[in-house]
Order: structure tokens, then sequence, then C-alpha cells
């Protein structure tokens, strides 16, 4: 976890004591800063607790947890949402949160390392395989909107979308337990791993060289200490407490908020809850672009699309069938358009293994066209 974040943590504490003290329609504004900052790093404690929990759950289920529990704060900001009725602001936020993975995500790590190192290159089989998988579960986001023209009754839409959503969770296991146990096929065979090389060989200082070697060794990590099982669960429950606390002040006041700044709660949920639940990922992907690993940069940008959109949403539908409000996978227009722009040019990105810094600028001027869009949505009154 970057050190910055660190700052952040005492937010966590601030929000609710603003709560407790005034209120959250007295004091709405400052529990909404303070609550979105603590977010930060309390995303970040969680993905840190899941990956130190490998070493003493072993290769296989340490995957399935960091996977698990990679889009946690989304997941909890939603169920909040849900309980509080605010469905299209949990819609937003899951249209959102693959805008931001596929297009900012993305888009500032390859602008970054492509500008630090040149023309950068991946392997475009790996690539291929993440944007045939985001583009199936993207499918289960258009498909039932797409639906929603001929079918009028909101019940049948409801059981199109919970039908729909069981598929999206039997697809996202599967490609789950197949990546997890590649992951290990490839721990168990170390000959296979390797960084994909341009075809033209680039020359180098043999310092530099072997300096960058060490910087991408991919044992680096397990010769760290080991934390301890006892301090890794206590941090794990911790950071999840804290997210569903701060989580709740959240959204207990995106309502007041948007009435006071003329936000649509709908820009909040497209714009402001997914910056925050992706600030751990978007951090890594940052600081592992400068180290000449783009592919593993786009890893995590793909497969948080993918995870919010084939385990995060379908659950979310599954859950609301347990709350008053209802929530289907009818998105709106202007939501699906972005989507779908943003699916296809991670597709064209990840065609010939290479990118450039200028690839990175374009997804990234997409993200701002959308957001400028996103920001004078009408707000309340």
């Amino acid at each position: 976890m970057p050190r910055w974040l660190y700052y952040f943590l005492a937010m966590a504490i601030v929000a609710p004591a603003i709560d407790l003290l005034w209120g959250s329609q007295q004091a709405a504004l400052a529990i909404f800063v303070c609550a979105t900052l603590a977010l930060l790093p309390l995303a970040a404690l969680i993905g840190r607790a899941t990956e130190d929990l490998e070493p003493h759950v072993g290769p296989i289920a340490g995957g399935l947890l960091n996977a698990t529990f990679g889009n946690a704060p989304e997941l909890i900001i939603g169920i909040f949402a849900l309980n509080a009725g605010l469905i299209k602001v949990v819609q937003a936020s899951i249209t959102g949160s693959i805008i931001s993975n596929s297009l900012l995500v993305l888009g500032s790590s390859l602008a970054l390392g492509g500008w630090h190192w040149g023309r950068q290159y991946f392997n475009a089989r790996d690539a291929g395989q993440y944007s045939a998988m985001l583009l199936l579960a993207v499918a289960g986001l258009l498909i039932p909107s797409t639906g929603a023209l001929v079918i009028q009754d909101r019940g049948r839409l409801q059981a199109v979308s919970v039908a729909i959503s069981c598929v999206l969770l039997v697809v996202y296991v599967l490609y789950l337990l197949a990546h997890v146990f590649r992951i290990h096929s490839e721990r168990r065979n170390p000959k296979r791993l390797g960084k994909n090389t341009p075809p033209v060989p680039v020359e180098k200082d043999d310092d530099e060289f072997e300096a960058l070697i060490d910087q991408i060794d991919p044992h680096e990590e397990a010769k760290q200490k080991m934390p301890k099982l006892w301090f890794t669960l206590a941090l794990l429950l911790l950071a999840t407490l804290g997210t569903a606390w701060n989580s709740e002040l959240l959204v207990s006041t995106i309502i007041p908020v948007t009435k006071v700044l003329g936000w649509s709660p709908i820009f909040v949920g497209l714009v402001i809850i997914p910056i925050v639940g992706n600030a751990a990922e978007h951090s890594s992907a940052l600081y592992i672009a400068l180290r000449d690993r783009v592919d593993l940069s786009m890893a995590i940008a793909a497969g948080s699309s993918i995870q919010v959109a084939s385990l995060v949403a379908p659950l979310l539908v599954i859950l609301s069938m347990f709350f008053p409000h209802h929530m289907d996978l009818v998105f709106q227009p202007l939501e699906l358009v972005v989507l779908g722009v943003a699916v296809l040019l991670f597709s064209i990105v990840s065609l010939d293994g290479q990118s450039s810094w200028l690839a990175g600028v374009q997804l990234m001027a997409i993200y701002v066209m959308a957001c400028i869009v996103f920001f004078f949505i009408p707000g309340p009154g």
C-alpha cells in the first residue's frame, strides 16, 4: 500500500465522530468528504490483508480470497445503497467502476509507463482472454437492457436479471478457477514464468539490466518476512468493519450532499464511488507500469472490471431480492454507450501486444469526455 494512503486512515475515525456529534444531516458534506477519504486506505488494507493470507492458506485458496475481496468496497457500498433504495446509484457505480478501470486505470498506466519506457510489450494472448471475458461479462449487462425494449413487465425483467446473474456467477467461478489453477501451475514450474520481451533486442547497460531483473523478481515478496496469521486476520476484520461503517455514512449523505452541490446522485455513482473503490488498484497499476510490467497493469484493470461485471453486479441483483427495493440489470442508455466504448477500446489496445503513451492518453481522453457528460446530468430539483 502506498505510504500516502496511510495519512487518510485518520478519516476513518473522524467521519463517525462527526456523525455522532452533529448528525449526518447537519454535517453531511463534511461526513461525505471524510468517509470518502477514509475508504481509500481501507480498500487498500483489505487488499493487503488478503494477499498476506496467501502464504498461510496456500496459493489456490489465497487466489480465491484475493479475487473475492478485490472489490469488497464496491460490494459493501452497494449493499448499503440498496438498503437506502438508491438503485440508480448502485447501477451507476457498477458501470462507473468498469469504465474507470478500463479507461482511467489502464489509460494512466499506459501513459505513465509509455512515457518512461517508450513502447511497452505484453502477452497478446492473455490480453485477448481478458477482452473475451470482459465482453462476455458486459454482455450480461447489455442484454437485459436491450430486452427491456420488448419486455415491459417489471416482474419479468426482474426474473430475467436474476437468471442472467446466475449465469454470470457460474461463468465467473469457472473463469476464476481456471485463472487460479493456472497461476498455481506456473508457480510450481517457474521456468514458464518470464517477462515478455520485444521482438527486436534492446541494448541495456549490464548494471541497469541486472537492477531491472531484481525489481521484477517474482519471488521477491516471498523473501520478505511473512506476517503472522492473527495479525493478518485482525487487519482484515478491522479494515472490513471500517469500510462497512464509513460506507454506511457515505451512502447516508449522498442525497443531502447532491442537493447542496447540485450534483446528480448518478454522477456520484458513476465517478466518485468508482474512484474511491479503485484507488488501491489504480496506485498498484501505476507503480507496476513504472517498473515496465504493463502486462500486470492490464491484468489489474481487466481483472477488476471482470469482477465487477460478473461477480459484484450479479450478487447485488440477487441480494436486492431481500430488500424492499429490487435491482435489475436494466441500465441507462448513456451508461451503456460509454460502457460499450470502454470495452471496445480495451479490446483494440490489447490486439497487437504492444502499447505506447499515446494509447493511454486516448483512453483517458474518452474517460474525461464521459465524466464531463456525467457531471452535467441534472441533479435533484
